[in-house]
């Protein structure tokens, strides 16, 4: 489009590592996007081995919904697709096709954990993508309106989000909020005193403490900073509290006496280590498209790998290993409770 029209001002290349290839006028970062596709299918075929040679006996070990993993493996796959047409011709408009799949990927992420444990969440399905599509409604509203009342409502809706959902994982989901509620609650105040604000589950309530925190202080800095780029301040809520939840069930496990295999210890270092280099990457950005096009033309770089990739493109290809790692540990995370009775299996 660049080359047709002579207009630099359309697409957000990175002009000083732009490799054009036939009719793309930047063929590297559509094609460093290969390793979504590649991991993804890997991740689908790693699904179904396991699927194939995997032997349950009857009420142990933790229920396996291999439905579940084939779709976290077709979202890496999918997000690879996609960020490949966006970077086509990267703009402000198109951002939404990068983004879609990351989102859906943090959510299944969070579901992947919270259902093994809680086996009827596979009957509230609808709901899980009905949340999909208005978050990434949300996120498109976001990108083409970015008003300060947008910010404030958005704000009130993750904080809304982040209260309801420590409430139910505190109470294992089994807490329901109507008039009686308040006034057993009330009642309980008043006959404990002080004792009531002693939590019943310490260490559960201690982690969703670090977690609302951190929700907190994204929340205020997407307020003060709302001129900025409302869809990855979207993307940092949601891949952040994956993260903060994974954290949240791998020390639960510990605390609960569970173990975890070498293996799984083995995934959760190299995902460590490549989110660590992904996010350097990502954070050290070629291209701004919140600013205008000749701002962002001054945060071009040259490439820094082969003489053919640039930061961007690494970041791509650090993310894919980060995502292939962390589908790997979620997989192989329970491993160990394979021949535990069902009874014996705690909920958190």
């Amino acid at each position: 489009m660049v080359f047709a029209t002579g207009a630099q001002d359309l697409c957000y290349y990175n002009f000083l590592c732009a490799h054009p290839l036939a009719s793309l006028s930047d063929f590297n970062h559509v094609f460093s996007n290969i390793g979504y596709v590649v991991l993804g299918a890997l991740f689908m075929v790693t699904v179904r081995h396991r699927q194939r040679t995997f032997k349950q006996e009857p009420n142990r070990g933790i229920p396996q919904h291999w439905g579940l993993s084939y779709s976290l493996g077709l979202a890496l796959a999918m997000e690879g697709a996609l960020s490949a047409c966006y970077h086509l011709c990267p703009n402000k408009m198109n951002f939404q096709f990068d983004s879609s799949f990351m989102y859906v990927i943090a959510v299944l992420c969070m579901v992947k954990l919270y259902q093994p444990r809680h086996p009827d969440v596979n009957a509230r399905a609808h709901t899980t993508f009905l949340l999909l599509a208005a978050i990434m409604a949300i996120g498109v509203y976001g990108i083409k309106y970015p008003s300060v009342w947008f910010w404030a409502l958005f704000t009130s809706l993750h904080l809304a989000a982040c209260f309801y959902l420590t409430v139910s994982i505190y109470y294992f989901g089994r807490l329901r909020l109507d008039k009686s509620t308040f006034s057993s609650a009330y009642a309980h105040v008043r006959s404990s005193r002080l004792r009531a604000l002693v939590p019943q589950h310490t260490a559960r309530a201690a982690l969703l403490a670090i977690a609302n925190v951190a929700n907190w202080a994204l929340a205020t800095y997407g307020l003060i900073q709302h001129n900025k780029d409302f869809a990855r301040h979207l993307l940092a809520v949601l891949m952040g509290n994956a993260i903060l939840y994974s954290l949240f069930y791998l020390v639960m496990k510990l605390l609960h006496g569970e173990r975890v295999r070498l293996y799984s210890w083995l995934y959760l270092v190299l995902a460590t280590a490549a989110w660590g280099a992904a996010l350097a990457l990502f954070l050290n950005s070629t291209t701004k498209w919140s600013q205008t096009p000749a701002q962002s033309r001054r945060h071009n770089s040259v490439c820094t790998a082969m003489q053919f990739f640039d930061r961007h493109d690494l970041w791509h290809l650090s993310s894919a290993a980060a995502l292939f790692l962390s589908f790997c540990l979620l997989l192989t995370v329970d491993d160990a409770l394979h021949d535990t009775p069902r009874d014996k299996i705690h909920v958190f």
